[in-house]
């Protein structure tokens, strides 16, 4: 490119800017800043398809993301319970009994509460043999006392099957005619009678106001059961003893038995002896355990005491005593 400036017929020898030196100043730096700017466009000249230069890669993944395959390569959040306190896995497990028992208790109220809206009157379970009223531990007994009135329950039973070891111990003594025994016959009649009103008496003197003492938490039926079932653990032992003319198959008839050689009626009676003093042992044990109970729960004898005037005030005979006690009362004053 010629950098000669060529005259025209027109031009202006007076003009300024048409001085060779300043005309060829002019078209230099025009040439340089030509110059500059296609360097611009140059480097700015970049590919949009062009990514190398770039931190991004592209990353092949064909795994469906909503599988179970595809969630076992998440990294693992849980926190290791190995590496807590060493007294974590306990109280978890303690928060965990509780909420079971709440649960169970929850259940419970529902089932009464069901019973309650329906109005409906369970149908008699007991005895199997003549049902005549309803017993149900696991739906009546609240959760945290099952356990003790089922113990109970086993400690009537087993009174009843004392019983009637005993009455067979005593049967079996009047049939060998031991030389020593004089009292066999008195011994089996009493034992004979026994064995039927004993078995009510228990029934419906201790046991059944202590099921209802669970289930109502009534301090008048704990009272019932504390003096009955006393009298029940004084007679145990008197039997367990065998004193002769009792009807009681116990260590006394044992000795004699076995010092006279009668092995049958005095294997028998070791097993009434061994019953007496087992079921002594396990209702001491019980009325233990539920005198605790009843002091923990903070029932006392005044509050028995109310309770049993509001009962006496509730029962239609007891009012119908009192109106007629009054009435004569009345008619004998007139007179």
């Amino acid at each position: 490119m010629s950098n000669k400036i060529e005259s025209g017929p027109f031009d202006d020898p007076s003009n300024p800017f048409q001085d060779p030196s300043i005309t060829s100043a002019l078209n230099s730096s025009r040439m340089v800043s030509n110059h500059e700017e296609i360097e611009d466009v140059q480097d700015e000249d970049v590919p949009l398809n062009d990514f190398n230069a770039t931190s991004f890669h592209h990353v092949s993944d064909n795994r469906d993301p909503f599988s179970n395959n595809s969630q076992s390569t998440l990294p693992a959040t849980t926190p290791n319970i190995s590496a807590l306190s060493p007294d974590f896995a306990a109280r978890e497990e303690a928060l965990r009994q509780k909420e079971r028992e709440l649960a169970d208790r929850e259940r419970d109220l529902e089932a009464r509460q069901r019973a309650t809206n329906n109005n409906t009157r369970p149908v008699n379970n007991f005895p199997p043999c003549f049902p005549i009223m309803y017993l149900d531990i696991v739906s009546e007994i609240p959760t945290q006392h099952q356990r003790t009135v089922m113990w109970l329950y086993r400690e009537w039973l087993l009174f009843l099957v004392t019983l009637m070891m005993n009455f067979f111990a005593c049967l079996w003594v009047l049939f060998s005619h031991p030389p020593s025994v004089t009292s066999a016959p008195t011994d089996m009649g009493i034992a004979l009678t026994e064995l039927f009103t004993h078995t009510l008496a228990s029934f419906f003197l201790w046991y059944r106001p202590i099921y209802n003492a669970y289930m109502k938490e009534n301090s008048l039926y704990y009272y019932f059961f504390f003096i009955f079932n006393g009298f029940h653990i004084l007679y145990t032992f008197y039997m367990a003893v065998g004193i002769p003319s009792t009807g009681g198959a116990g260590l006394i008839l044992l000795v004699t038995l076995f010092s006279d050689h009668y092995i049958g009626p005095g294997i028998l009676t070791l097993i009434s002896s061994i019953c007496w003093l087992t079921m002594g042992v396990l209702a001491i044990i019980l009325f233990k355990k539920t005198y605790n109970h009843y002091k923990a729960a903070g029932h006392t004898f005044n509050e028995a005491k109310n309770e049993a005037y509001s009962h006496m005030g509730r029962s239609t005979v007891v009012r119908d005593a009192a109106v007629n006690a009054a009435w004569n009362s009345a008619t004998s004053t007139r007179r």
